[in-house]
């Protein structure tokens, strides 16, 4: 290990983490924290990282504008798992590598997953608010058991979401880019095309990467194929779900609910859509279980020494 290597940790959580914090300094003799959690970006990015030649980022935005800036940056261990937010053709031409593992968070995302649609199906959240109002009147949802839902990308997470529905006896439908078929064995579920899950499933969670073509593949016109007073999950991404069609699907009463971990624009800039009683909002939560933020620390740290040249995870993009 180079002991002079420095290294700068973007993200607040893992800087908030004593346990991580330690691990690293036993690593790594020069670290920067972001000690006064502030979210980094831009300008503001680039003044933390200068003079660092490796650092550890979660959400934050590495671009080529940031990136000519940096010139003595050579490594970005990836704490968390989505790549939306780096420029591979930048980090490519100015030489910094990457360590990623894929996949680390993703029992709690599907964790966080299950438990935003027995949330939306139950009703417990609107429940919970007319108690706090110190009323006491019964809400009538729906059992989860008791209908076919439908994952979009099965992937990491989307794998760990049908193995924790496996338990439910639900009808599973399953939509993914590559073959499952022994995924569907295991779990007796079905895989079927994009249009045929949207017309078929009660409740869609979505699992997809943020990439070009996935981009609002959840439009007016996919919404409009879904069944009448079905129900919409996000926990992958924001963009990938159009919050435009889906808060005019949920004004017009074609969506019955819709929960969503991650939005378009993070924080927020418009509360029309969280604000409507069939909309549940959490603050990007799905990775920030107490188990996964050490899993995806260590897997940061382990980036430092183990990484890859950019190009390796264009297969990724």
């Amino acid at each position: 290990m180079d002991k002079y290597t420095k290294v700068a940790v973007c993200s607040r959580s893992f800087s908030r983490n004593q346990f991580l914090r330690d691990e690293l300094l036993k690593k790594f003799k020069h670290v920067k924290f972001n000690d006064d959690g502030i979210e980094l970006e831009g300008d503001v990015l680039v003044e933390f990282l200068k003079g660092q030649d490796a650092a550890i980022i979660a959400l934050e935005v590495i671009n080529e504008e940031v990136l000519s800036k940096l010139s003595e940056l050579k490594v970005i261990g990836k704490y968390g798992v989505g790549l939306d937010k780096l420029d591979f053709k930048a980090l490519h031409k100015y030489g910094v590598r990457l360590g990623w593992t894929p996949g680390v968070n993703a029992l709690a995302v599907a964790e966080l997953a299950l438990n935003l649609s027995l949330t939306i199906l139950r009703k417990t959240y609107i429940s919970n608010e007319i108690v706090k109002k110190k009323h006491w009147k019964q809400i009538t949802g729906k059992q989860l058991s008791s209908l076919t839902i439908g994952i979009l990308g099965c992937g990491h997470v989307g794998t760990e979401f049908l193995r924790l529905l496996s338990a439910f006896n639900c009808n599973l439908l399953i939509c993914d880019i590559i073959d499952k078929s022994d995924l569907c064995k295991t779990y007796n579920a079905t895989q079927v095309s994009f249009n045929k899950i949207l017309e078929k499933v009660d409740l869609l969670s979505v699992h997809l990467p943020k990439k070009i073509d996935t981009l609002n593949i959840i439009d007016n016109s996919a919404i409009s194929r879904m069944k009448k007073k079905s129900y919409l999950v996000n926990t992958a991404r924001g963009g990938i779900v159009d919050e435009l069609a889906l808060l005019d699907a949920l004004k017009t009463e074609h969506l019955a609910g819709a929960a969503l971990d991650v939005l378009d624009k993070e924080p927020p800039n418009s509360y029309e859509l969280i604000n409507h009683p069939n909309c549940y909002v959490t603050s990007h939560i799905g990775g920030s279980s107490e188990e996964a933020i050490i899993k995806m620390g260590l897997s940061a740290i382990d980036g430092l020494i183990n990484h890859q040249p950019a190009q390796f995870f264009e297969i990724y993009k």
